[in-house]
């Protein structure tokens, strides 16, 4: 998936969906049954961050990042949960259902880890601590071998795409790092606990190409007292 299509996916969902639904309205359930199907609706959330304190990353990145891609991401899943909550899944084609649940879970990744995204960045350099240092020692070896794998798997996601993704594995009880290509692709079973954003709306305005320096600038600016309070809470899954 290009940046374009990544700038464009609100719009771009919003084709599809309108598309799709058109041609479905005679499959749809019967009023009185559709009304009762729940839409749960997403809602942006705000800044956590003062953009102006953040080494390394522009406030005006920072803004339009979170004002205009994440919040496209946050209209194109109200939007194709509406239209999933009025299709009739019995007669609705496999092809159309398919292009739906596509647009569905691109939004839905693109929600969360836009969410975790922007959660974990700093205003001040930090270490981590406690339970999370020790899990991170004893599954990567010690935080520069993780920093190093972290890193890398961004720099090999420099074409302009994709997600590198911190994660605890339940089933496992370990953390791994997680490589994702697109917004369709996430850790399964997998709790994010820290995502760096590898499109090139989240670094392009101030560096350009060069996704090295942005992947530094990231890794100076995490904020790792959320990612210890997401391990926290994923270590009760």
């Amino acid at each position: 998936m290009t940046d374009i299509s990544r700038r464009t996916l609100a719009a771009g969902a919003g084709l599809l969906i309108g598309a799709i639904a058109a041609g479905a309205r005679a499959q749809q359930m019967p009023p009185q049954v559709a009304s009762a199907v729940p839409v749960p609706k997403a809602t942006p959330k705000p800044l956590t961050v003062n953009p102006d304190k953040v080494k390394g990353l522009s406030a005006d990145l920072l803004r339009a990042h979170h004002d205009r891609e994440y919040a496209a991401a946050v209209k194109a899943l109200n939007e194709v949960g509406e239209t999933l909550a009025k299709v009739d899944f019995s007669s609705v084609s496999p092809e159309n259902l398919a292009e739906l649940k596509r647009a569905e879970q691109a939004a839905q990744n693109s929600t969360v880890l836009h969410e975790i995204y922007f959660d974990g960045l700093g205003e001040v350099p930090s270490q981590p601590s406690g339970l999370l240092a020790q899990a991170m020692s004893r599954d990567f070896g010690s935080l520069d071998r993780w920093s190093a794998e972290f890193a890398g798997i961004g720099k090999s996601l420099a074409s302009g795409t994709g997600w590198v993704i911190l994660a605890y594995a339940p089933r496992d009880k370990r953390l791994l790092n997680y490589r994702a290509e697109s917004d369709t692709m996430a850790p399964a079973g997998g709790v994010p606990l820290l995502a760096l954003d590898m499109y090139e709306h989240a670094y392009a305005a101030d560096y350009g190409t060069d996704a090295t320096k942005y992947i530094e600038s990231f890794m100076r600016a995490i904020r790792w007292t959320n990612a210890e309070r997401l391990y926290r809470e994923a270590m009760r899954v």
